[in-house]
């Protein structure tokens, strides 16, 4: 009789094509080096065996013992990601690469110099096969939104481009690429002349780009800022553009030149947005500190910081009576008060079932627009805090919102690269734009 080996055991899953996937799909939006909750970013293997305030995540050969399959599986709450949680065969090829030993196969593999006999890291070259058939284009998520002052222009930040679009027939009118990376933030001039748009390269270089655009050129870079910029914005005289960065720090330059005229230290971590006050004279930040600071904007002095979230705190905004709103991964919307001394909390905008990360107000004050994750769309009325609609005609997770400056239209944009834009009287949507296919 033959001699019976026993089956080979299946190899273990590669971290780099099905692990890394997973992980970008149902954990980045929550758990990026941008927007760390609880401390904890997926956006690296260094990063995600580093784990986050709580500890590690990740025990090798030891999922039973790994915060991160514990949470996938329910095992310990809350259960990840929140909502529906992650499909039972993508937990279980997670729990399998944990139990395997929770390595790294990535394109760096250790080699031998011939000469030394030295180990050196060398980069595995993989040959790209030839394109079969038509060329797909791929929709970059939208991350960042401005209405021109007039209304007549809807700018869309994604991947590597700025798209200059009309609102109303929803076409394309513009394309300024050349950026580094992902366009982060946004803003128009108040005479709506010049649009500044805010990226970099994350962890190593935040810049801002200066369009001018009846003319649809760049006008000017600035910006030394050692980590990405992630909020941008004009102060209401369109003399000084503010910055805010992963390198910790609110920067405030000359518009007219670029050059830096102070540079505001107080965060504790990535600051996310920035906005000035309708008078000009304040100036609010947030970030993954937790906190939204209040700063004089001429002297640069901090003046009082608000404790806004047990979480990252994403977005922020000025309303028209000078109050503040906040957004956080906590799944809230916050009103706060702004004094010349302390601020004070006036109510939450709830009822979203995952993180919220963009806010708009209306100029009017009276309404507030609330963008989330859980790929709805909220209007609040500002001074009761009524719920007075939910738009749930996104397919994805949503990262911005803004409101036309006549209040007729609002604008979002999706992860899955869709921007939709909405009539608010009534609330109905009027269509669609994909940055997928946009040159």
């Amino acid at each position: 009789m033959p001699l019976q080996l026993p089956p080979p055991k299946p190899a273990p899953p590669s971290f780099q094509r099905e692990v890394v996937p997973i992980l970008r799909t149902a954990c980045l939006g929550c758990h990026s080096a941008q927007l760390p909750t609880a401390g904890f970013s997926v956006d690296s293997y260094m990063a995600l065996m580093k784990g986050g305030k709580a500890g590690v995540a990740i025990v090798p050969g030891k999922s039973g013992e790994s915060r991160l399959v514990r949470m996938l599986t329910g095992a310990q709450k809350p259960i990840m990601p929140p909502g529906a949680g992650l499909k039972a065969p993508d937990i279980e090829l997670i729990r399998r690469w944990v139990d395997a030993g929770a390595k790294n196969d990535s394109a760096l593999a250790s080699a031998t110099t011939p000469k030394t006999g030295a180990k050196t890291a060398t980069t595995t070259v993989i040959p790209v096969p030839k394109p079969i058939g038509k060329r797909l284009d791929v929709s970059a998520p939208i991350n960042a939104l401005a209405f021109s002052p007039d209304g007549k222009l809807l700018a869309v930040g994604t991947y590597q481009r700025v798209l200059l679009c009309d609102p109303v027939t929803r076409t394309v009118l513009k394309t300024w690429s050349g950026h580094l990376d992902t366009v982060r933030s946004l803003a128009f001039s108040p005479d709506g002349k010049l649009l500044a748009a805010g990226g970099g390269m994350s962890g190593a270089l935040g810049q801002v780009r200066l369009w001018d655009v009846s003319a649809g050129k760049e006008l000017r870079t600035f910006g030394d800022h050692t980590d990405i910029i992630n909020g941008v914005a004009f102060s209401p005289d369109g003399k000084t553009v503010a910055t805010a960065s992963g390198d910790r720090s609110v920067k405030l330059w000359d518009a007219a030149t670029g050059k830096l005229l102070q540079a505001l230290r107080d965060h504790a971590d990535a600051v996310l947005s920035v906005a000035f006050r309708a008078d000009g004279k304040l100036l609010a930040s947030c970030g993954v500190d937790k906190s939204v600071k209040i700063w004089d904007a001429t002297s640069g002095k901090r003046l009082y910081s608000l404790g806004a979230s047990e979480e990252t705190v994403t977005d922020l905004c000025f309303t028209s009576a000078g109050q503040v709103i906040s957004a956080s991964t906590d799944r809230l919307a916050k009103l706060w008060n702004i004094g010349p001394e302390g601020g004070g909390h006036v109510r939450n905008f709830g009822g979203h079932g995952s993180g919220v990360y963009s806010v708009a107000a209306s100029s009017d004050g009276q309404l507030l627009a609330t963008a989330s994750a859980d790929k709805t769309l909220r209007l609040w009325n500002i001074g009761n805090g009524g719920n007075t609609a939910t738009l749930t005609d996104a397919k994805d997770w949503l990262y911005a919102v803004r409101i036309s400056p006549d209040k007729k239209r609002l604008a979002a944009g999706s992860w899955d690269g869709t921007l939709y834009l909405w009539s608010l009287d009534p609330n109905k949507l009027e269509g669609t734009l994909s940055t997928g296919g946009q040159k």
